[in-house]
């Protein structure tokens, strides 16, 4: 008598390697959007952290500041005590215009960061709402 055959058929192996496919065509955008997702929420965390210090500025001088952020040389910041350590791995953060009124943080992307050539931007006005720009 002869064994039956043990094994998988073309045609199992086929519809299994399908299936395996379809998953992946979905998975991976969804993760990539997590992955951005996150990096834009530690931006925003870094400049959360930011608009904290100005305000604590300002109480003081009674006008906000420029300054920047940088991860080495240098102190935690030049004239504001905040300290930005961890996201400044993946992000160079700046304040790039205040006044008396508010003042504007920019995040971009370091080079050869992940987050390189994306962008967080927040205008801050005492005078009205918070205005985001994302790239």
């Amino acid at each position: 008598m002869n064994k039956p055959a043990k094994g998988f058929t073309l045609m199992e192996l086929m519809v299994v390697i399908v299936i395996v496919a379809i998953l992946a065509a979905v998975a991976v955008p969804l993760y990539v959007n997590y992955v951005k997702d996150a990096q834009r929420t530690e931006a925003k965390g870094a400049i959360g952290a930011v608009i904290t210090a100005e305000q604590t500025y300002y109480q003081l001088n009674g006008t906000y500041t420029v300054d920047t952020f940088v991860k080495n040389p240098g102190p935690k910041s030049q004239l504001l005590n905040c300290d930005l350590t961890d996201a400044l791995t993946n992000w160079n953060i700046t304040i790039a215009a205040a006044d008396d009124k508010g003042f504007v943080v920019l995040a971009t992307g370091n080079t050869g960061a992940p987050t390189a050539g994306r962008s967080v931007q927040l205008s801050y006005s005492r005078l009205g709402q918070p205005v985001w720009i994302e790239n």
